[in-house]
């Protein structure tokens, strides 16, 4: 589907990979341990610049583990498979 966004962090495991069907998935990115939302959206096209994004309330941590945004006017949907911390 060309409306949605794949974001992987480069530590979760191939296993985890598989697991939620992020092995074949189009359209998908690294994020970076730098990064917050503002970043994701801004590499999804939903927003021109990161600083649009974090002035539209996205300047917040990327949620550990498994998370799924419908953004904007066109519904993009942006998945995130990013690394847990807490184990």
């Amino acid at each position: 589907m060309l409306n949605e966004v794949n974001f992987l962090h480069p530590k979760v495991s191939d296993k985890d990979i598989e697991l939620f069907g992020f092995t074949d998935a189009p359209n998908c990115f690294h994020i970076e341990d730098v990064w917050i939302m503002a970043h994701v959206m801004h590499m999804a096209g939903v927003f021109p610049s990161v600083g649009i994004a974090r002035k539209n309330g996205w300047n917040k941590p990327i949620p550990d583990g498994f998370s799924e945004f419908t953004v904007g006017k066109a519904k993009k949907k942006v998945w995130i498979l990013n690394e847990i911390k807490d184990l």
